[in-house]
């Protein structure tokens, strides 16, 4: 059987059954529910906040979790690795083919290599076990500098199941429907070029209640080895995302720095 560390290396994906007990999952659910409540960056008319762990202390539990480092360790077949501070919580978001390297933007050397191993954990809070609507990926894509080599898989995952995947990989999340195309389709034509619009949203969120019976929710961290990849990914991708908030700096919390560097998880300030 191979190990994780193999199939990262192979396959540039593997997933973790039941890591979260289903009340973990409950509480890492109503947390992102009561965030979304009153907080929240509109993006094609779904949700999303980025640094969530500065933003909202309530997940540190997820980031600094026993399993969740063991997972860590297993997929890079080592025991210290650094908390690169882009993590990210999503309420109906969905996004067609591509990686997450920013298309070599967040990266200042050629990373193509063996040793880019910038891995993101994804936590998915809906049943995608028979539905098709989970992540997707090609398999071995992130070796590729390309959206089209590699098959392509849907992922069957259940609450409580991650997925680990590094950011070259080429993934989707659920693809817009016609009826979803066609309200963004409507947005651009007034003006709403990226689906910024709260009433967009709203009448988005009633369709996807309607069609799913409730909203498809997840969360998303990442970390990688202490090299040259993972402190570029983290600069660049943090600057980015500071901009975006609207803020100067990011600082984690010194209750979260202090637990996971007493566990041997490097942490960063920007």
């Amino acid at each position: 059987m191979s190990t994780v560390k193999e199939l990262m290396e192979r396959d540039g994906f593997v997933i973790i059954r039941d890591l979260f007990t289903p009340e973990e999952m409950n509480q890492m659910n109503q947390s992102i529910d009561d965030f979304f409540k009153n907080k929240g960056v509109t993006y094609r008319y779904g949700l999303t906040q980025p640094n969530i762990a500065v933003e909202e202390p309530e997940f540190s539990w997820v980031f600094e979790h026993p399993k969740v480092l063991e997972a860590y360790r297993a997929a890079f077949g080592e025991g210290e690795f650094v908390f690169i501070s882009h993590e990210d919580i999503h309420h109906n978001m969905g996004f067609g083919w591509h990686k997450d390297d920013g298309k070599g933007y967040y990266f200042t050397e050629p990373y193509f290599t063996p040793e880019c191993r910038v891995y993101k954990i994804g936590v998915y809070m809906n049943d995608h076990s028979t539905d098709g609507n989970g992540m997707s990926v090609r398999v071995g894509s992130h070796l590729k500098d390309n959206l089209t080599d590699g098959q392509a898989v849907s992922l069957a995952t259940k609450p409580g199941n991650v997925v680990i995947f590094d950011v070259r990989i080429t993934h989707a999340g659920k693809e817009y429907d016609v009826v979803e195309r066609g309200l963004l389709k409507i947005g651009r034509l007034f003006g709403d070029h990226t689906g910024k619009s709260n009433i967009g949203r709203k009448v988005r969120d009633l369709y996807c209640s309607f069609k799913a019976g409730k909203p498809k929710r997840s969360l998303f961290f990442t970390l990688g080895p202490s090299n040259i990849y993972t402190y570029d990914f983290s600069k660049i991708n943090m600057k980015r995302q500071i901009e975006q908030s609207g803020k100067s700096v990011y600082i984690l919390s010194d209750k979260l720095s202090h637990s996971l560097n007493s566990q041997g998880v490097k942490t960063l300030t920007f």
